[in-house]
């Protein structure tokens, strides 16, 4: 009880305040040790979070088609979706000194998307009303309100593919229609270009069509060098056969006593 009343208040507090400060810095140290030499631990959760999305697919791509109106009040009454699966440029025309037109015939041809205007609610998509149907673009796969869905007839269309081929239609109430053939790159860009429709699957591309735009797209799990697959044969042995024996001092082939009688050319053809 004497030594508890020797004992001053600021001192103990002195003393409480120390060991409170000694306890935190010797958390922290632990703390930045743990982070500094425990891979096992903090670091593979971090090299966890970093790839967590390795083995996943990539995103869809996406596209979105700008759509303008020469005529006041026009609106827009159907768009169709046609796939693709490649691309052949069979002619090419100067339009004027810069630009270049490209005749291209797809192969394929198949609507997979195709949406319309919904004219329940007004007997027609101009007038009062219509300017909700004036879109200024469309997103693949999202059909805007006031639209209904024709193809596919339930669920949305498949995903863009890579290294496929896609013409939009854009249809206005107008009857004017305006097409736009695009292709998937790789990485998920889109290569497009105005086109008109020509004779069976072929369209006429404006302008400046690049060399790859018909070349196959090489996808991400088709980059490996063929040379390095588990199927591929090893390099030839460039050192030499020590199983074989030397050449005679003569000069003359080695000759083997295990290999087969050898024909002579003059006595092919000849009976015995």
């Amino acid at each position: 009880m004497d030594t508890y009343k020797a004992i001053s208040i600021p001192r103990l507090l002195r003393w409480c305040a120390a060991l409170f400060l000694a306890l935190v810095l010797a958390t922290s140290g632990c703390a930045q040790i743990k982070a500094w030499w425990s891979p096992d631990d903090d670091s593979t959760d971090l090299d966890d979070a970093a790839n967590a999305n390795e083995g996943e697919p990539l995103p869809p791509p996406v596209a979105n088609v700008a759509i303008t109106y020469r005529r006041p009040g026009d609106a827009l009454a159907r768009a169709t979706v046609i796939k693709f699966f490649g691309a052949e440029v069979i002619a090419n025309h100067q339009r004027d000194a810069s630009r270049t037109e490209s005749v291209v015939r797809f192969d394929g041809g198949v609507p997979i998307w195709e949406f319309k205007a919904d004219e329940s609610t007004f007997g027609t998509i101009t007038g009062v009303g219509g300017s909700k149907y004036s879109l200024k673009s469309v997103e693949y796969a999202k059909v805007p309100p006031h639209f209904t869905q024709v193809l596919p007839e339930e669920g949305p269309p498949e995903p863009l593919d890579r290294g496929s081929y896609y013409v939009f239609q854009i249809e206005r109430q107008s009857g004017s229609v305006s097409y736009q053939a695009v292709k998937v790159l790789a990485d998920g860009s889109l290569q497009a270009y105005n086109a008109q429709p020509r004779a069976g699957s072929s369209y006429l591309l404006c302008c400046n069509v690049t060399a790859d735009f018909p070349e196959p797209v090489i996808l991400p799990d088709e980059t490996q060098d063929a040379g390095t697959g588990a199927g591929a044969a090893p390099p030839p042995d460039e050192s030499p056969d020590q199983s074989s024996p030397p050449p005679d001092e003569s000069g003359a082939p080695p000759v083997d006593p295990n290999a087969p009688p050898s024909l002579d050319p003059s006595s092919l053809g000849s009976t015995p």
